[in-house]
């Protein structure tokens, strides 16, 4: 017996002393941690019962291999199966079958340098320069002194781009502001050697699973370009709460080249506009405590702000209630202590939704055909079983997941034009790989629900995403 087999024995005979009723765990392991789930015996969500130190002991013998789920089954009697795969980064499992591909509005690392990016080697302008110097010595702080222009430069090819006028004058006066004193208002400049570490970060992956991978636009309106991240975005200073200010050398048509823009805790859309400069925050540094403009959530009484909505508390959704909303962009309906009886899926014309996700006791998917600029779909709740054939008119529908709806027509996913990433229940995948569809031309898969090691090995090599070890061990052997 191996020490894996080993473990997961300690962790079958611990999950199953800490049961009050019989049920399963699903644990999935990886380099930053661990998460678990609990169900009873009819595989519903629900608390079965406590585990004690041992079971968290034997969960840190294992957790030295990345990338491994574990299933847990059990009864108060003391019995035990655990299934255990190295490969499967989750349980329910998820497959991505294109690494290169990415969303709208979230581009890869490598996009085309703007031409006012470029750096041909001129020192720093003296006029910016002269002011920035008034305005630091004005302010009446001592800060550690600033860099040459040989050394900003050095900076700048490492980086490569031009940083603004502004910024490299206020690196010239000052090293960092190690004391957060309100030079810029909540931001405090770091040290240049940081800003090169934090651009060279590592890019996470291609988020195709997010819940929500809509990118909302930063008021106002038209400065700053609809994209989840830029190669272009150039962080440089943090403010006491875990949000970080950039300069961002590629603004949209109405933006200008060094505006600053937020992003972090506090920030949901994903990045804020702050002001026009970094001349601008030493000039009025209140720009750093009041940013132009709330986040994407407003309720709908600002309605040329809002962009997304979350409907609760009714028995009936209906959508054509949002008219009025000139730049709503997300709708979701999920209520789990008030669940909608019913959804009306009628959007109303002209307005730019891109998502819904919608739980309710019925709906007609068909409704959401007449929204061409839908490209994510997620429906569960019903208990009629609907078609989605409907769907298929949607020339931008790239994510589908109807894994907790009722559907009578699966199959049909074969004619959906744009359709890239796909999530259904394990009955659904069985049924519409039965009929020889293929997914080659998807970016992800997953499947939803409760789902075993088992079958989520069997799953992942069906949709190609390649070979999986696992096994079983339990209390019998």
């Amino acid at each position: 017996m191996d020490e894996i087999e080993s473990a997961m024995h300690a962790l079958g005979r611990a999950f199953a002393a800490g049961l009050t009723r019989p049920g399963t765990e699903i644990v999935t392991l990886s380099r930053y941690g661990l998460e678990a789930r609990t169900y009873d015996a009819a595989g519903n969500p629900g608390l079965i019962g406590g585990f004690d130190s041992a079971f968290l002991d034997a969960l840190k013998t294992a957790a030295g291999v990345t990338d491994m789920v574990v299933e847990l089954r059990g009864s108060d009697t003391g019995t035990y199966v655990v299934s255990y795969a190295t490969g499967l980064a989750s349980l329910p499992p998820r497959a991505v079958l294109d690494p290169a591909y990415r969303f709208p509005g979230h581009p890869a690392p490598g996009m085309p340098k703007p031409a006012a990016a470029t750096n041909d080697g001129r020192p720093t302008d003296p006029a910016v320069l002269a002011e920035v110097r008034a305005l630091v010595a004005a302010f009446g702080t001592s800060f550690p002194p600033g860099y040459g222009e040989e050394e900003i430069l050095a900076v700048e090819n490492q980086l490569g781009v031009r940083l603004p006028e502004e910024l490299r004058a206020l690196y010239r006066t000052i090293h960092h502001d190690p004391s957060e004193s309100g030079l810029l208002g909540r931001f405090s400049p770091v040290p240049l050697d940081q800003i090169v570490k934090w651009y060279e970060f590592a890019e996470p992956d291609a988020g195709l699973f997010k819940s929500d991978p809509v990118v909302f636009e930063s008021y106002p309106h038209g400065r700053v370009k609809r994209v989840a991240r830029s190669d272009w975005w150039v962080t440089f200073a943090p403010d006491y709460g875990m949000n970080f200010a950039a300069v961002d050398l590629d603004p949209a048509p109405g933006g200008t080249y060094g505006q600053i823009i937020e992003f972090g805790r506090d920030v949901w859309g994903p990045v804020r506009y702050i002001a026009p400069s970094v001349l601008a925050l030493l000039r009025e540094p209140g720009l750093s405590e009041s940013p132009a403009g709330p986040q994407p959530h407003t309720t709908p009484a600002d309605p040329d702000r809002t962009q997304h909505v979350h409907l609760r508390g009714t028995d009936e959704v209906i959508l054509s209630d949002l008219a009025g909303l000139p730049h709503l962009r997300s709708i979701t309906a999920i209520d789990r202590s008030h669940g909608a009886t019913s959804a009306d899926l009628a959007i109303p014309a002209g307005l730019p939704v891109e998502i819904v996700d919608i739980e309710a006791g019925a709906f007609d998917p068909g409704l959401l055909a007449t929204t061409p600029t839908l490209r994510y779909v997620r429906l569960a709740g019903n208990t009629t079983p609907v078609s989605i054939a409907g769907l298929a008119a949607l020339p931008e529908l790239l994510r589908l997941d109807v894994s907790e709806a009722a559907v009578s027509d699966i199959a049909a996913v074969a004619t959906f034009p744009a359709l890239k990433v796909l999530v259904l229940s394990g009955r659904q995948w069985t049924e519409l790989l039965a009929t020889g569809w293929q997914p080659g031309r998807l970016a992800g898969a997953a499947m939803g629900g409760l789902v075993g090691v088992h079958d989520a090995v069997a799953w992942n090599t069906a949709i190609g995403g390649g070979t999986v070890e696992h096994r079983t061990v339990s209390a019998e052997e």
